[in-house]
């Protein structure tokens, strides 16, 4: 958020996108895994504010969101791509972890996009658990300059 020119952060405040895991559950559903709970679809801010530091983040992803409300299609389309692409390649807002035994990686998903790269050796095992609590709704806080 904070490598946007203001001009740009301040066009984003306001937005809202529609962030769905109906897509997920569905091919999941496809490959002959179980549906763990029935998905939802909601509208979040683009622009979120982290409750504990007040840091503003953009909150999309390619996974989940799927347009910006009131925009056209191709508008949304192309806001979203840009702010996807922005993120994926700010090498400078990135960490990178190799996988070793013992490893531990906590992240808070409030303010952090994470992709996994194959970088531990065909046949290791790796123990992976996810907690997402469910209880706390995106929120903005205005503009400041």
């Amino acid at each position: 958020y904070r490598r946007l020119s203001p001009l740009f952060r301040e066009r984003l405040h306001g937005l809202k996108a529609v962030h769905s895991g109906f897509e997920q559950v569905e091919a999941s559903v496809r490959k002959g895994s179980i549906k763990r709970r029935e998905p939802v679809a909601n509208e979040h801010p683009i622009v979120r504010t982290h409750p504990a530091t007040g840091e503003k983040a953009i909150y999309v992803n390619p996974q989940f969101t799927r347009d910006i409300v009131g925009l056209k299609k191709e508008e949304s389309d192309a806001l979203l791509k840009f702010l996807y692409e922005h993120i994926a390649w700010s090498a400078d807002i990135q960490a990178r972890v190799k996988w070793e035994a013992g490893t531990v990686v906590v992240w808070d998903n409030r303010v952090t996009q994470h992709s996994a790269l194959v970088d531990w050796k065909d046949g290791d095992r790796r123990h992976l658990a996810r907690i997402t609590p469910q209880a706390e709704r995106p929120f903005e806080t205005p503009y400041e300059a």
